[in-house]
């Protein structure tokens, strides 16, 4: 029997949500010395959330209901075994206070975009005071910053994002480069490449970040290095315009500095097959 074959517009089905909850488990420490050594039991509250694989991401909410610090990654098996669902928590204040941050940030983007700087500011804090660690948020003030020539509060921002690991992910991609391209702008090389190289010990393969690299050296001067990782990047991706268009400026200005052409030289020297980088 054939099996009857759908309406034409029947439109396809659509993936399931992914499941997200609160849940709470029972800590054991001990306090005290001595005659007052005791046990005490804490109950700490967390925020889990399906994974495409099927595991789940749990984070530990903070006292305003929102999740935050590092992830721990869990089956499902764990997280039924090791933690009680919470579906009032969730409900009442787990949901709507995540909704409000992101609300805040959707508002605090759309000023940016509307060069509307100190109105965002004032979005991205009022996010920022809930969930310390949101990453649109943090980008987004410092972008605002950045927009306004606020430099030294720019500064404050990145190093912020420097230590927050979940900035460099990918569905952060586009938030990541426009920052940096906007440090490198304002000529903040040193700070820049911090950035950059945290991003790179993370994936060493990422040819647009490579070009950003080379880049910042290159407006930094430094062409012999600029071209190394310019070469990285073309490694990974020969059709990259952007990258044979540095490397035309690069070549044209180290040209132009015999310091500069001395250094240059050297480099593609090391990169020859037998020559100093190959001993």
């Amino acid at each position: 029997m054939q099996a009857v074959p759908p309406a034409p517009n029947t439109p396809p089905p659509q993936p399931a949500e992914p499941f997200r909850g609160a849940f709470s488990t029972q800590t054991q420490s001990v306090i005290g010395f001595g005659a007052t050594k005791r046990k005490v039991k804490q109950s700490i509250n967390v925020f889990a959330e399906e994974q495409a694989d099927g595991t789940y991401a749990v984070r530990t909410l903070n006292k305003h209901s929102v999740p935050s610090g590092k992830v721990r990654v869990i089956t499902k098996d764990q997280l039924l075994a090791e933690y009680l669902p919470e579906p009032d928590l969730y409900m009442n204040k787990v949901a709507p206070m995540m909704r409000r941050v992101r609300e805040n940030v959707d508002v605090g983007d759309a000023h940016r975009a509307e060069g509307e700087l100190i109105s965002a500011e004032f979005e991205y804090k009022n996010a920022l005071r809930v969930d310390e660690e949101h990453i649109r948020a943090t980008f987004g003030l410092g972008l605002t910053y950045l927009d306004r020539g606020e430099l030294a509060n720019a500064k404050l921002v990145c190093r912020r994002i420097i230590t927050l690991e979940a900035a460099f992910g990918q569905e952060h991609k586009h938030l990541f480069n426009e920052f940096g391209i906007k440090m490198r702008k304002h000529a903040m090389y040193e700070l820049a490449l911090r950035y950059y190289f945290r991003a790179f010990r993370l994936s060493k393969t990422d040819d647009h970040l490579l070009y950003n690299i080379a880049r910042t050296y290159f407006e930094r001067g430094k062409f012999a290095i600029a071209l190394k990782f310019l070469a990285m990047a073309q490694a990974i991706n020969p059709s990259f315009p952007e990258a044979a268009t540095l490397l035309r400026a690069i070549e044209r200005k180290a040209g132009e500095a015999p310091a500069a052409g001395e250094e240059y030289q050297r480099s593609r020297l090391d990169d020859e097959p037998g020559g100093p980088a190959a001993q």
